[in-house]
């Protein structure tokens, strides 16, 4: 008979691929400071990479491996800790009014009650800054009963425990790894239960998934990038985003097989979907049904796709938007204005641009903001896994500028930070107008007037093959054409040219 394991890790029904190194940088930081935190943008696969971590400490943690899912844990409100009335606030949840206000949102509530530490409480003298961090100095206070209640139910901890300083003395002694799943809307409790649970129980291992890092001092931070992508010219089959998408669809399709025509098509879906774990097995389980050309033409309807049986398991993983969606949930106010002013950037951008950008819709911004909250504001986006930072360039991936330009009304202002190679022609020689012997009008066929219509709107060819429901290599031709029909160099011409058919009509 086998041996009976510890813990409640769940057995694995797909397979794991890639991110050896990430698994062995995740180990070693785990060791080497006990409180490990993985983070990265939805669908970017953190709750796997988590469990794996801990799966590879099993045989030093024979009192186990837990897994607890906080992901229908309610945030706290104020009012909430020792004695006082527990919170009421519902659970943050996919399809909540995107726009709602700061005053509203939970986890800032939360953090702003944080911070009204006990008057006993020992307050270091730089303790007063972050909430999480002047929370953290008490631990086992203020920590809502209903999260203490789930992960000692989740461990399988008897007796009425209401605080985390009850659990953290029923688990002293305790060799284990404890796996606190979705931790982002409960940030400021999560982490005072995390230092409660390691300062009482000195043996005790912490994982923990957050699309931001907690905050406490003695936390290390794995911040997980999207899956590596395939090249262009020569795709490899055993790029790991590449590999992800046929391991999938081979469990959708047995027959599925990448052939040098449908390996070129599936690494331009992953390419085109940024490398996310989420959103490949999302378009793989389509394979189904769909061959490999037809699922990249209508790729854009991935960010509303609902997943097949089996393929996630939380209401916010059922289709890329509402995993974008609940990070959505999570901002305040300068947040959500910043994240839809950036969504009209394509390509990566500095700090310079986004404050560009910025003043260009000054009339939409929040009230109150105060000097300089641009470069703050970025760098919590950052921090939240909304933009990827790369030193002091940044960038946005699809499925959260698709939310943001869908939050705007689907009309971006014309702004390309730094076009994608294949979506512009060489730079113009010289900024200005242009002027061409002959309107627009007739020089271009209609679907090439469509076309540079939605280029003027500022439009990507991605989104122009959405919009028309056409695929992208067919939009990409167009472009080639109207260029060359006009002599022109530039989107930005194309779309002087358009805007100049006025002018030809009254002459």
């Amino acid at each position: 008979m086998a041996e009976r394991r510890a813990g409640n890790l769940a057995a694995e029904l797909t397979s794991f691929v890639g991110r050896a190194d990430e698994v062995m940088a995740g180990v070693r930081l785990l060791e080497e400071g006990r409180l490990l935190t993985v983070t990265g943008p939805a669908g970017v696969g953190k709750s796997r990479l988590a469990l794996r971590v801990a799966e590879a400490l099993r045989r030093r943690s024979p009192d186990g491996l837990w897994h607890v899912d906080l992901g229908s844990v309610r945030p706290a409100v104020a009012g909430d800790g020792p004695g006082r009335r527990t919170g009421t606030a519902r659970q943050v949840q996919p399809g909540d009014d995107p726009v709602r206000q700061a005053g509203d949102d939970p986890v800032r509530q939360a953090e702003k009650d944080a911070a009204a530490v006990p008057s006993d409480a020992v307050v270091p003298p730089d303790g007063g800054g972050d909430p999480v961090r002047q929370a953290a100095t008490n631990p086992g206070d203020g920590v809502a009963a209903e999260l203490v209640a789930v992960v000692a139910a989740a461990l399988g901890v008897g007796g009425e425990l209401r605080s985390a300083d009850g659990l953290a003395r029923a688990l002293r002694g305790h060799r284990a790894v404890i796996v606190l799943d979705t931790c982002e809307h409960v940030r400021p409790e999560a982490a005072r239960l995390v230092e409660a649970l390691l300062l009482g129980a000195p043996r005790l291992r912490v994982l923990t998934t957050s699309r931001r890092p907690l905050g406490t001092d003695r936390e290390r931070v794995l911040r997980l990038p999207p899956l590596p992508l395939p090249g262009s010219r020569s795709p490899d089959p055993a790029s790991p985003s590449v590999a992800l998408f046929a391991a999938r669809a081979v469990a959708f399709d047995p027959e599925f097989s990448l052939t040098p025509k449908v390996l070129a098509t599936v690494a331009e879906i992953c390419r085109r979907l940024d490398g996310l774990p989420l959103a490949i097995e999302l378009a793989a389980a389509r394979t189904r049904s769909l061959a490999t050309g037809e699922l990249l033409e209508r790729l854009d309807d991935m960010f509303t796709l609902p997943a097949g049986a089996g393929a996630a398991a939380q209401p916010r993983h059922h289709d890329l938007r509402a995993a974008v969606a609940w990070s959505h949930d999570l901002c305040g106010a300068d947040q959500r204005f910043l994240w839809t002013c950036l969504s009209t950037v394509g390509g990566d951008f500095d700090l310079e641009t986004a404050e560009r950008v910025v003043a260009d819709e000054a009339g939409r911004a929040p009230e109150g903001l105060a000097a300089g909250w641009v470069g703050e504001t970025l760098a919590e986006l950052a921090e939240g896994s909304i933009v990827l930072a790369d030193g002091p360039r940044y960038r946005m991936l699809e499925t959260y500028r698709r939310f943001g330009l869908d939050l705007r009304g689907g009309t971006p202002v014309a702004r390309r930070a730094e076009p994608r190679v294949d979506e512009r022609a060489p730079a113009p020689a010289a900024a200005g107008g242009v002027r061409i012997g002959r309107p627009v009008t007739d020089v271009l066929t209609p679907r090439e007037l469509q076309i540079a219509e939605l280029i003027a709107e500022g439009l990507s060819n991605p989104r122009i093959a959405a919009h028309l429901l056409i695929a992208k290599r067919t939009v990409d031709a167009h472009v080639r054409n109207i260029l060359a029909k006009g002599g022109l160099v530039s989107r930005t011409q194309v779309a002087t040219w358009f805007a100049e058919r006025h002018h030809w009509a009254d002459i």
